[in-house]
């Protein structure tokens, strides 16, 4: 029986050990928050209980650098979210909540392993997932160091999803990232901008052309190239059949746009959906960026030979993600990595990484949709979840 909430608002957060330790972490994300401080998310939830939305209810879920810390975790976030129970139908999935997930797709013959809260695609497929135990068809994903400012942000968020703009499906919408001037770039790109003559060091360059360009299509709803993480509502009507990749270090946002694309679909935007972002001090990016932009060109170099889907070109994701998808990747890879100080090898680990990897992914896509089913009929998990919401 569906529960009266029109979008599942999913706010993933990311904790590790009080004092930073890059040598203990198992899994680097951007801007882990430190076990011994409260982080950012109380503030994005604050905002949330201002804004005048139809019903809808939130989820956190809890990720940690090392699964040694989810226990420390689960506990910080609870007492951060207790407070906000009194104004927002509200709950936490983590690692206690996998396990049993895990458990139940186990006695349906499910590989278990194909869920974790280790690394930014497997949590944003958790995201997914939640809103099927829950049988919500919206998905609006929104990052713990933001804030919405835009009382009416729900409205427009679920205003176009799950209908149809130019004779397609809008299964996704994006929507911008302001920073405290009002500017749509995101601010920690300009943070880690480096000296140097690279296309790595011009990234937030690329983006701000990108955005340019986005700003200049007529209307309100357009297609988009790229699309944020922290502002990203999906429709089951997509979901269900298009998960992110959890094989990729960071960009995983973007990432999922581009196999939305090889899916046959299409992505829109928001011109005039935005939140605030507000992050703290953000780690070097670039180990990660060098990875995954070799995973993705390796994608879609894969993905032209499967019958069944549709050819993505470097080209067609112009200027961004698409400038980073060329054919001297590695060259340019090389050369911001001798820049910032780093080991150019790195280049021939993030090949191999690529073609071993890659094909891993089209498989885990193949099991995707017999997955998202037996989630969405298992109607212990609906039962559960529903009971840690207090929706019924």
């Amino acid at each position: 029986m569906p529960i009266p909430v029109k979008a599942l608002v999913v706010v993933p957060t990311y904790w590790t050990f009080e004092q930073e330790d890059l040598s203990r972490e198992k899994v680097s994300y951007d801007h882990p928050t430190p076990l011994n401080t409260q982080g950012t998310l109380a503030r994005l939830l604050r905002s949330l209980t201002a804004i005048e939305a139809p019903p809808f209810a939130v989820m956190v879920i809890t990720a940690t650098t090392d699964p040694g810390l989810e226990a420390a975790a689960e506990r910080q976030v609870e007492t951060i979210i207790a407070p906000f129970r009194k104004s927002l139908p509200i709950a936490q999935f983590a690692g206690t909540d996998l396990r049993l997930l895990r458990d139940r797709l186990a006695s349906q013959g499910m590989a278990e392993g194909m869920l974790s809260l280790q690394g930014y695609g497997n949590v944003r497929n958790l995201q997914l997932l939640v809103a099927c135990m829950l049988e919500i068809p919206v998905v609006v994903g929104l990052d713990d160091d933001e804030v919405a400012t835009d009382l009416g942000f729900l409205w427009k968020a679920l205003e176009f999803v799950g209908g149809t703009a130019e004779g397609s499906f809008v299964g996704g919408v994006g929507g911008f990232y302001l920073n405290e001037a009002g500017e749509k770039l995101p601010p920690r790109e300009r943070e880690n901008a480096r000296e140097g003559s690279s296309l790595f060091s011009r990234k937030a360059e690329v983006m701000k052309a990108a955005v340019e360009e986005l700003e200049r299509k007529p209307g309100r709803l357009v297609e988009t190239n790229f699309v944020y993480g922290g502002n990203m509502v999906i429709h089951q009507g997509l979901f269900f059949s298009v998960p992110f990749d959890p094989y990729i270090p960071r960009g995983e946002d973007i990432d999922y746009l581009i196999n939305t694309r090889l899916a046959g679909r299409r992505f829109f935007f928001v011109k005039d959906l935005a939140v605030v972002h507000l992050p703290p001090p953000t780690r070097n990016q670039l180990r990660e960026d060098v990875i995954r932009f070799i995973y993705e060109r390796e994608k879609l170099k894969r993905a032209s030979e499967i019958p069944d889907l549709s050819p993505v070109t470097p080209e067609s994701l112009a200027p961004y993600p698409g400038a980073f998808l060329g054919g001297d990747l590695e060259e340019e890879a090389e050369a911001a990595l001798e820049e910032q100080g780093f080991s150019p090898e790195l280049v021939g680990y993030a090949r191999r990484y690529a073609r071993e990897t890659v094909p891993r992914f089209f498989g885990f896509w193949r099991e995707w949709p017999r997955l998202v089913q037996a989630v969405a009929e298992d109607r212990r998990l609906n039962r559960y979840m529903v009971e840690k919401l207090a929706l019924r």
